[in-house]
């Protein structure tokens, strides 16, 4: 029998259990571009806008760092690679990372890839399917992406070489994902893992940019920018990422035919002999379990807002490049860079609030795995257990976004000499908590009525970031504007604080928690 039979079966089933996720990923990737298009078009419709968008960027180390070379900026569809570029290709490394550890090691770690294997299927099949399933959802965002692009009135060829660039890249990352649920034994140690390659794969690229280019070409991601799409339209580094690709793809189907299912090519080490006294209160035993999800967003968002400080000092040149831009920001404040801080720390929560949803929802993950009902045969209350998990989402999520602005101040310090912001950026981090506190309620809220409602917290969130960019570009009603949390957030340090409406949203929040708790108290286990 060969090693993939079945696969045929496993993949129908990938796509039916994904048959929401995946229209949603879809829609997100290809709206994201569309909304690069949209913007570029209104912000810099004239050549002398993007003439001076280049002048103010070009050769400048922190922007090319950031973003990548400014040399198409000549150009409209150079402007919109080089900015949509870095952002579209790690989010869509991001879906190709969870979606083959979803099909394939959590599918083991839960114990379902036996099922599969005991109907007679090889036991390739379910990493070939889940392969499959990525790669097919990559092929449609390519083709998305440059339909997108031609529609937006680009030419086809360069639309369509950043389109296979960006997913190219996701591919890389797909495969590579593939060979590290090989190596470890925990879904969340491989997502770990391929989370620290595509960091590394951004670093690299970004001290390539600004120190000769060496680097660049070790990194994936420097592959995709190295097409050099609207302006330099090489195909050829496309080769590096199938031949990647390939030999990664190859290895990990040799990884898996040497290992045994449930298994991995590391075991994890042995835990401590005795456990620490912290763990036996439910505070302390939420904050172990979480506390490598805390480190791995905070340093994500940290080093995200570092490169956004270092290049403040070139900021207005950009923003006064475009007179659309001047507009939207001098509405907030007359200071061009203290706007442009507080639309970034926005940014920086919308994201830091897949935290807060992640590890409100780390009940709802235990609940469907069956390993709660091993904690509540102890002395231990349900909505004790729980509080300990919301407690440390809501502490971990302020700090979090205080770090990031705090990371903003630096890294303006560090190119400009003067630290003098890093304490204000530092409190207007915090600012941003009661939306992220109340966007993790509404996750609780669902849990509390059933865990099979909690995807709905992910879509929520989703909302908010449709919501918070289409205002930003474009016109919505006052009322659909009003219902994203992150759009009563008073734009610190652009505007001074009021203190109304944190502590509506934090009391909304408290009651909404409340509520959650109160449901869970009340419900069965799944």
């Amino acid at each position: 029998m060969s090693g993939f039979t079945g696969t045929r079966q496993a993949l129908l089933f990938a796509l039916k259990r994904d048959r929401v996720i995946i229209p949603v990923w879809l829609v997100g990737l290809i709206g994201w571009m569309a909304m690069y298009v949209v913007s570029y078009s209104g912000l810099y419709g004239t050549q002398a806008e993007l003439d001076a968008l280049y002048k103010s960027v070009a050769g400048n180390p922190a922007v090319e760092a950031m973003s990548g070379p400014t040399g198409g900026l000549r150009s409209l569809g150079g402007a919109i690679a080089w900015d949509s570029t870095p952002a579209l290709s790690i989010i869509c490394a991001v879906y190709a990372m969870f979606s083959v550890i979803r099909h394939s090691r959590a599918e083991e770690e839960d114990a379902r890839t036996d099922l599969l294997l005991a109907s007679g299927a090889g036991r390739l099949a379910p990493l070939a399917a889940a392969l499959i399933v990525t790669s097919i959802v990559l092929a449609l965002a390519a083709i998305g992406f440059s339909l997108v692009l031609v529609i937006g009135g680009l030419a086809a060829a360069p639309s369509i070489l950043l389109a296979l660039g960006i997913t190219g890249f996701a591919l890389v990352i797909a495969s590579t994902t593939a060979v590290f649920a090989q190596v470890t034994t925990k879904a969340r140690a491989a997502r770990g893992l391929v989370g620290v390659v595509i960091g590394v794969s951004w670093l690299m690229r970004a001290i390539g940019d600004t120190s000769g280019g060496t680097l660049t070409w070790l990194s994936p991601l420097g592959w995709v920018q190295e097409t050099r799409a609207f302006w330099g339209d090489r195909w050829w580094p496309l080769l590096l990422m199938v031949l990647a690709t390939a030999v990664t793809v190859r290895l990990s189907f040799w990884l898996l035919s040497r290992r045994d299912i449930g298994s991995g090519l590391i075991q994890p080490r042995p835990g401590p002999a005795h456990a620490s006294a912290s763990i036996l209160h439910p505070l302390g035993f939420s904050f172990r379990i979480q506390r490598a999800t805390i480190l791995g967003w905070t340093a994500m968002l940290c080093v995200y807002g570092l490169a956004i400080g270092t290049i403040g000092d070139n900021i207005e040149g950009i923003l006064e490049s475009s007179s659309a831009f001047s507009e939207a920001f001098a509405s907030l404040s007359s200071n061009l860079l203290d706007s442009y801080f507080a639309s970034i720390l926005t940014v920086i929560a919308l994201l830091g609030a897949g935290f807060t949803i992640s590890a409100v929802l780390r009940p709802a993950a235990e609940e469907n795995r069956d390993r709660v009902a091993l904690l509540l045969a102890e002395p231990l209350g349900k909505v004790r257990w729980v509080a300990g998990h919301v407690l440390i989402a809501w502490i971990a999520s302020a700090l979090m976004i205080a770090a990031a602005g705090l990371a903003i101040g630096i890294g303006l310090g560090l190119v400009s000499g003067d630290f003098s912001q890093a304490p204000t950026l530092f409190a207007s981090g915090f600012v941003q908590a009661p939306a992220m506190w109340l966007t993790g309620s509404l996750a609780l809220l669902l849990f509390g009525i059933s865990s099979r409602l909690t995807p709905i917290a992910w879509g929520l969130l989703a909302v908010f970031v449709l919501i918070w960019t289409l205002a930003s570009f474009g016109n919505l009603p006052d009322w659909v504007v009003d219902l994203s949390p992150f759009s009563h957030t008073p734009a610190a340090p652009a505007v001074s604080v009021s203190p109304e409406p944190l502590a509506v949203m934090t009391g909304i929040a408290v009651l909404l928690t409340a509520m959650g708790l109160f449901l869970w108290r009340r419900r069965d286990l799944a």
